[in-house]
């Protein structure tokens, strides 16, 4: 009988004990700026990734072919608006399917009016559509 109250005080506590651990917790954002972050294509391309960073009013990066920069503004009161100025590329020769890759991503970006971090994801959304961009670690 005392053998059973224990087990049964045993499992009251464990019972206990798993409805005070706390749920897992989503990792902080990465901030924006600073972070690189790498386009989340659908079909990858061969290469080095598309990938951009932002800092001090302007984005730099790579779209699968070329280079590219640009200025942005962004709110002041955390309502995560975001303007990409004129996008500026260096023009060099690539093949069709990184080239058309390229031009849709920088057609989004420079038409993206808001942005939100979850995690280690970037989402940027406007008029031309949705980008989606993943953190990635700088490579040393």
């Amino acid at each position: 009988m005392e053998h059973s109250i224990r087990l049964m005080a045993f499992a009251a506590g464990l019972a206990l004990l798993a409805g005070c651990a706390a749920p897992p917790k989503e990792p902080p954002p990465k901030p924006f700026i600073g972070t690189i972050w790498e386009v989340v294509l659908e079909l990858p391309l061969a290469g080095e990734p598309p990938h951009m960073r932002f800092g001090d009013g302007r984005v730099e990066g790579f779209g699968g072919c070329n280079r590219f920069t640009a200025q942005y503004v962004q709110d002041s009161v955390g309502a995560r608006a975001i303007a990409i100025r004129r996008i500026e590329i260096d023009r060099r020769l690539c093949d069709a399917g990184p080239r058309l890759a390229e031009a849709r991503m920088l057609e989004v970006l420079q038409s993206a009016s808001s942005y939100s971090v979850t995690g280690s994801v970037l989402t940027m959304s406007g008029s031309g559509g949705t980008l989606r961009l993943r953190a990635v670690e700088a490579k040393k």
